[in-house]
């Protein structure tokens, strides 16, 4: 026995269910499977001859023996670390090993933004579904699906302006919710995709469900089995089998954007597109995470365990060139390893900003309980490894080997460099707010006193000329009060007379006196008897949503009837945060667009911003009482008011933008803010937040 295998135990027997899957020729590695436990495992072609003498013999210096005779390159030091990984991964019989490796997802913090719940085996509805649609799952699928894209994006030449102008209001509450709901469902058919695909090979996939990945709800399949694929090929079909049905989702939403005419389902449409082209090519797609792309390309390359050896070299870059640390470089596969130190740190750099990312979304989109989360994420994916970090360096600090004069500099002109541009980068902050379309000035018709409707003479649109009549009322009280009132001056008259021939000055005087009052009185109610018909104003259309059902109904004094409107003059009310108004400096007097539903963008500036927030709603027709971005509460039984207070805004339209638009219209205006940059406008955010 060669003196370097002495330190190899004798016995050291594999547990039961291990089984060693060769492939073909031109691959350096065999894939080892658990299959008590449905893991899969690629070796080397010298740690698979290891293992199949040592599940023979039980032996680990036999199996040693055994194995340098054909891979003379395999040493006693790259057995003994095989045998350690072995018991690591709970492969081995005997209980005496060290226990297998904490996984890091066993922070409870980390767990709960990575987790995953088995719901199923789709196994045999796996194979009914390859026997009813399998040409889905073939490989030429995989060609039809970017042809398919394709001609929707050929389709679509000539229309991207109007394509894009449907994202305007994608910011828009109530767009999330299909947006929600179309991510869910693209996401299980990707699923479906990887199992159909793994089933069609021969594969199985005993095990579905859901997990959570960065605050983002996946569906999951578990297709190891594909890893026992001798072909290359068909474990990357596998592997791209979701990005395909995705693809196709998208060119099929993209032809159907262009025969749609209805608004809604053009923006349903758009939304897909957008979902399973952009968002699967981003994540799913993206080598630098560990999705579909990541494993394509280990597999393309061969080079396993690609993420690990990333990040070691990543960790080298750090401590070697930005902490000035004496670290030796580590060992990387292949024969050019320049694109793994390239791939490692490009994938660590994309996770912190992914990271970062997602949990300032959270933030903001869920308020209050976006805050825990972020801050339980900074917790978990910053301050955790910063600990890790500062122990590590005291330890180094320790033993003489760091200069924290050295090591100040460094961190401090890396914070500089990583920091400093976010003040001097422009950020283009935008929203998108709710509005109305009003003429401008509204003239609204209201009884002046109460009565039953008696005659309309005008139709709702009709175009009117100021004093034409548009509803006359009834009121038989009022008209016997005139009589009545009448007949009063009349007998006043007899006593002016009589006191006149009888020379009663002080009679006549007082008589005077009550004729005058009566007089007053006489003329109040025969103006309101006069403006029981209803005339314009103005000339303009007559707008009014019931002119034909109020006949021979009962009108308050006061109610509103109708209103006239210049069509030449309209003005869009929009209803802003007061988050938003408190920076009105930074975005006021810049161009805003309007987007309202089946016309293109329109450019406008804001006129006037009131000065105080109120419930005040601008418009009933916005509200949303069971949330949006109007949310609103029932104060009385006839009244809503806003949860919370805004700023009613007001944008003024050309007369040829007021003849595009029709008054009673929701419109979604779109505000940018481009003046401060992305460091301020996150300061402010924080401080808003926290002290607000």
């Amino acid at each position: 026995m060669p003196a370097d295998a002495l330190a190899l135990p004798e016995r050291f027997p594999l547990r039961d269910g291990l089984i060693l899957h060769p492939r073909n020729h031109t691959d350096a590695h065999v894939v080892l499977e658990d299959t008590e436990n449905s893991k899969f495992f690629r070796i080397g072609k010298a740690e698979s001859s290891f293992v199949e003498r040592l599940l023979e013999t039980g032996s680990a210096s036999t199996a040693y023996q055994s194995c340098q005779q054909k891979h003379a390159e395999f040493s006693a030091v790259k057995a003994e670390r095989f045998c350690k990984w072995l018991l690591q991964m709970g492969l081995v019989a005997s209980n005496n090993g060290p226990k297998p490796a904490k996984s890091p997802f066993q922070n409870p913090l980390i767990t709960f933004f990575f987790w995953k719940v088995p719901l199923c085996n789709p196994d045999q509805w796996l194979i009914g579904l390859n026997q009813r649609c399998g040409w889905l799952f073939g490989p030429l699928a995989m060609l039809i699906s970017p042809m398919v894209l394709l001609v929707g994006i050929i389709a679509t030449t000539g229309r991207w302006s109007e394509f894009l102008s449907g994202y305007e209001n994608l910011q828009s509450s109530w767009r999330w919710i299909w947006i929600a709901f179309s991510w869910i469902v693209l996401k299980l058919l990707h699923e479906i995709a990887h199992g159909a695909t793994c089933r069609r090979y021969g594969g199985e996939v005993k095990e579905a469900g859901m997990a959570m990945i960065l605050l983002m709800p996946i569906a999951f399949v578990n297709v190891n089995s594909s890893w026992r694929f001798p072909s290359r090929w068909h474990r990357l079909h596998v592997t791209l089998a979701g990005v395909t049905i995705e693809l196709l989702v998208a060119g099929v939403a993209l032809l159907a954007w262009n025969q749609l005419q209805s608004m809604p389902l053009k923006q349903a449409a758009a939304d897909v597109v957008l979902m399973a082209s952009i968002s699967s090519l981003l994540f799913n797609l993206n080598p630098l995470l560990k999705f579909d792309g990541y494993f394509a390309l280990a597999d393309l390359t061969g080079v396993d365990n690609l993420s690990n050896h990333g990040q070691l070299y990543a960790r080298y870059f750090g401590g070697r060139y930005l902490l000035g640390l004496d670290m030796r470089p580590p060992q990387l596969p292949g024969k050019r390893p320049w694109w793994i130190k390239c791939y490692g740190c490009s994938a660590a750099v994309y996770r912190v900003f992914t990271v970062t990312g997602l949990l300032a979304a959270a933030a903001a989109i869920f308020h209050g309980a976006g805050l825990v989360i972020a801050a339980a994420g900074a917790v978990a994916f910053v301050l955790k490894p910063l600990m890790v970090l500062v122990r590590y360096l005291a330890g180094v600090w320790r033993e003489g080997e760091l200069s924290l004069i050295r090591l100040a500099l460094r961190t401090s002109l890396l914070s500089l460099l990583l920091i400093g541009p976010l003040w001097l980068i422009p950020g283009s902050g935008s929203w998108t707010s709710p509005g109305i379309v009003q003429y401008s000035p509204p003239a609204v018709l209201r009884a002046r006193s109460a009565g039953f409707v008696e005659q309309v003479h005008v139709v709702d649109g009709q175009f009117v000329s100021a004093g034409a009549a548009i509803v006359t009322l009834r009121n038989d009280e009022l008209h016997l009060e005139l009589l009545r009132q009448t007949k009063e001056i009349a007998l006043v008259d007899q006593e002016i007379l009589s006191a006149q021939w009888l020379g009663k000055s002080t009679e006549l005087a007082d008589a005077i006196t009550r004729k005058n009052a009566l007089q007053e009185q006489l003329e109040q109610l025969q103006d309101e008897v006069d403006h029981l018909t209803l005339r314009a104003s103005v000339d303009g259309r007559v707008i009014s949503r019931r002119l034909d059902l109020i006949r021979e109904t009962y009108v308050d004094a006061g109610e509103e009837l109708a209103v006239i409107g210049n069509e030449d003059s309209k003005r869009v009310k929009v209803s802003i945060s007061q988050t938003e108004a408190r920076d009105a400096e930074f975005w006021q007097g810049k161009p805003l667009r309007i987007i309202v539903n089946g016309h293109a963008a329109l450019a406008s500036r804001l006129t006037r911003l009131e000065t105080r927030a109120d419930t005040t709603p601008p418009d009933d027709s916005l509200l949303a009482i069971h949330g949006g971005s109007l949310a609103s509460l029932l104060e009385s039984e006839d009244r809503l008011v806003l949860c919370e207070p805004r700023v009613n805004g007001i944008i003024e339209l050309t007369p040829a933008q007021s003849r595009q638009l029709r008054c009673g219209q929701r419109a979604f205006v779109h505000i940018e803010s481009a003046k401060q940059s992305i460091g301020q406008k996150f300061f402010m955010q924080v401080m808003h937040r926290l002290f607000l």
